[in-house]
């Protein structure tokens, strides 16, 4: 009987090939590359409108948040959306409950990581349109998307 598991062969530096990593390309570019382009973007964007970045893809045990800046006096968290076609929907429309709870959980991770307190903070979304190849089409923003009106 053959193992399944070769102790041997482990090598624990080797990262092993996400699904995003192997040839999963969008007109030229991987997934992973499409997403930090737009991050890039919606931070050059933010910082051009004032905005303080003060964190990028904060990883937290309850959730990642692609960006962490301040607008005046207001903590401001962004996520992120890239898309290349509507094909995924809307960007909006990947903001639910499920991403809402994980937003609002790592958020105040964050902040208490941080020292900060949780009042005055805002959740925007920034969708980046990609054209061929990586280059920027168009960029929307949507301030306060979970605020109390939600």
């Amino acid at each position: 009987m053959r193992a399944l598991f070769d102790p041997d062969k482990f090598d624990p530096g080797r990262r092993r090939a996400r699904w995003s990593d192997r040839g999963s390309r969008t007109q030229g570019i991987t997934c992973v590359a499409r997403g930090r382009l737009a991050e890039d973007a919606a931070a050059a964007f933010l910082e051009q409108n004032d905005v303080v970045i003060l964190d990028r893809n904060y990883r937290s045990p309850v959730g990642e948040l692609d960006i962490v800046g301040v607008d005046a006096d207001t903590t401001v968290v962004v996520e992120v959306k890239a898309r290349s076609t509507a094909n995924f929907g809307e960007p909006l429309e990947a903001v639910g409950p499920l991403k809402e709870r994980r937003l609002r959980a790592a958020a105040a991770w964050w902040m208490a990581e941080n020292g900060m307190a949780p009042e005055g903070i805002r959740f925007d979304v920034i969708a980046v349109q990609l054209g061929p190849g990586g280059g920027l089409r168009a960029l929307f923003h949507w301030r306060d998307v979970l605020g109390e009106g939600r």
